[in-house]
């Protein structure tokens, strides 16, 4: 289990050492602090994972504490310790962008279900972070590697230290290249280089595709397929090499030569991870470049390397003359782009321009690449539909033997998915797709926090069960598109009665499920129901058809229904199958004898409010 670093802040010392007893399975580190200010004092040395914190405090309480913070890192976790009772506090702890909230005495599940939420967010962004740096590195090794295969008049000059390049950046212990005999058929390979960082590793001068058993791999290498897996994937014989070469897991990319199979790249680990199929690609890429090397000894007089490399990369390419005119794209600049070479060929590569850099940011990119001769670094530019998207990009500038500038070959990669904000991401976790409403996980969340409120403050709290009526034949009679636009009509309805603290969840299929807390009186709760009921008299207006729909309703209420989310929300289940079993388009509560609930005196008659009499 991956450890964690965690922050308590808290100026009672037994809820500290409370929470270091709860916390000790995810965390190797826990640091405390007194009040908000230590506490501060302590993130900025520490800079922990998770923070977990008391809001009233001496010196500096911890919502003052939390907007510092913010200030300093967006990202880091968050949970508050609240009674919940004061919405304003709840309200700004969610603006300064607290993630989480617990309530004082802690509850072992619920304590570990919040702090297990925080454990997986944390070391999924940290996995995330890995995997977007190991792709970075490698992409940077292999237009270093391009780069200075362009320079070198005899590619095996830069050899060595561009392979050994490449192993770090990938974050493997273990690298090596085997060229096959020249004779015609033959079976064996010979040894053209081997890096490990195990000084217990051994190596084969020759490799016998036959009397090793490895045939399997010369036929998959000979169709231009990658070998990848762990040591559990390989037969015997294929660990027998795993042994020698002191690794767990194993990629062997193909290397081609004009059109024919010259040899092979492998890279392997101590440990058994196996690579992504985005980094197994973009490795590809090296393997291509190599052969392309190996084809063109005097590279500096011909782009005929970066042209082939670029057909066979995931990245996209583009390649300018000396005055900055693009004079070659390849499939994957189009894919990402959207531009097809026809109508970039000639143009200068600002038609790409998104307008959100400004001068100063170009001019540092030129100066760089007059400096160094190469620039790397995030770049924000627009596709031909007008769309925005992030690139992690490379431009590499090709001198001629005069040290002059020939071209200018950019290699780029569309990042924009992985550096979504960490709040979308919890978003599509926590709420439906369609419609925008909470998903049955955020749902059952806070209907686990609204029952021990209401239990703590003595309130009454309320499940609705909605389900449309006769929604199949929509579909069938609409089609699929008519039926989606009903449901996002009715969650938008359903917005518009219920408060912003109400939940509204899409429960599934054609069925909505409300949570109303705070519940005051009978007739405020009869009130939501008869309005909600109301929407099967408004038609919706799809693509020019008016459709109806119906709308079964079931309540239930806490405590008198149930104390617990499971009782409630079956109540709630059977009293809106009651509803459909009674006609369809109306309300059942889950007690028959209304008078029973909490919600009803005797200067109240549930009666006349439920039937407007």
């Amino acid at each position: 289990m991956e450890q964690l670093s965690i922050l308590i802040v808290d100026d009672d010392k037994t809820t500290t050492s409370i929470l270091n007893h709860m916390l000790n399975p995810y965390a190797d580190v826990i640091i405390t602090a007194p009040d908000g200010i230590e506490g501060l004092a302590r993130f900025k040395e520490y800079t922990p994972d998770i923070i977990l914190s008391d809001i009233n405090m001496p010196r500096m309480d911890g919502l003052e504490m939390v907007e510092e913070i913010r200030k300093i890192d967006e990202n880091v976790k968050i949970a508050i310790f609240t009674d919940f009772e004061n919405r304003d506090i709840l309200l700004k702890a969610i603006e300064l962008g607290v993630n989480q909230f617990l309530s004082k005495p802690f509850a072992s599940k619920s304590f570990s279900k919040t702090i297990q939420q925080l454990y997986t967010e944390v070391v999924e962004r940290r996995r995330s972070n890995r995997e977007i740096q190991r792709q970075q590195n490698i992409l940077n090794a292999i237009n270093k590697m391009s780069h200075n295969f362009l320079q070198q008049t005899n590619w095996t000059e830069a050899l060595q230290k561009e392979m050994q390049n490449l192993k770090d950046a990938s974050n493997m212990s273990s690298i090596f290249i085997y060229q096959n005999d020249e004779k015609e058929n033959s079976l064996s390979a010979q040894k053209l280089l081997y890096i490990n960082d195990n000084p217990e590793a051994r190596s084969k001068k020759h490799i016998h595709y036959r009397k090793h058993y490895f045939m399997r791999w010369k036929n998959q290498l000979e169709k231009n397929l990658p070998v990848n897996g762990s040591r559990e994937d390989y037969d015997k014989s294929k660990k027998k090499l795993l042994d020698l070469f002191k690794i767990n897991s194993l990629l062997i990319l193909p290397i081609f030569v004009q059109n024919k199979w010259w040899g092979f790249l492998g890279i392997g680990d101590e440990q058994k991870q196996i690579l992504e199929s985005s980094n197994v690609e973009m490795l590809g890429t090296a393997a291509s470049i190599i052969g392309a090397a190996i084809n063109n000894r005097n590279i500096l007089k011909s782009l005929e390397m970066s042209s082939a490399v670029s057909e066979h990369t995931m990245d996209g390419v583009l390649i300018t003359d000396k005055d900055n005119k693009i004079v070659h794209v390849n499939d994957a600049f189009t894919s990402i782009t959207g531009y097809p070479s026809s109508s970039v060929i000639g143009k200068d590569p600002k038609i790409l321009k998104s307008g959100q850099h400004d001068l100063h940011f170009y001019q540092k990119i030129w100066n760089q690449l007059s400096i160094n001769g190469y620039w790397q670094g995030e770049i924000t530019n627009r596709k031909k539909n007008g769309e925005i998207y992030i690139e992690w990009l490379t431009i590499n500038a090709i001198k001629d033997t005069q040290g002059e500038v020939e071209n200018f070959i950019g290699i780029f990669s569309d990042v924009t998915h992985q550096r979504k904000d960490a709040h979308e991401q919890a978003y599509l976790a926590t709420h439906d797709p369609l419609t925008g409403l909470s998903n049955r996980l955020l749902f059952n969340d806070r209907l686990e926090h609204a029952i021990d409120h209401a239990a703590r403050f003595k309130k009454c709290i309320s499940l609705i069960f909605c389900d449309l009526d006769n929604f199949k034949p929509i579909n069938d009679t609409f089609g699929h598109h008519a039926g989606d636009e009903i449901l996002k009509n009715v969650a938008d309805s359903l917005k518009d009665i219920l408060r912003k603290e109400d939940t509204i969840c899409r429960f599934g299929g054609d069925e909505f499920v409300i949570l109303v807390e705070e519940l005051e009186s009978f007739e405020y709760l009869n009130n939501i129901l008869q309005r909600i009921n109301m929407l099967s008299d408004k038609p919706y207006i799809i693509e020019d058809n008016h459709i109806s729909i119906g709308m079964s309703i079931g309540a239930s209420i806490y405590p008198d229904d149930g104390r617990d989310a499971k009782t409630l929300i079956k109540a709630a289940d059977s009293a809106m199958y009651r509803a459909k079993n009674n006609g369809k388009s109306c309300i059942e509560y889950s007690q028959t004898d209304i008078n029973q609930y909490c919600l009803t005196t005797a200067d109240t008659d549930p009666a006349a409010i439920l039937y407007n009499i």
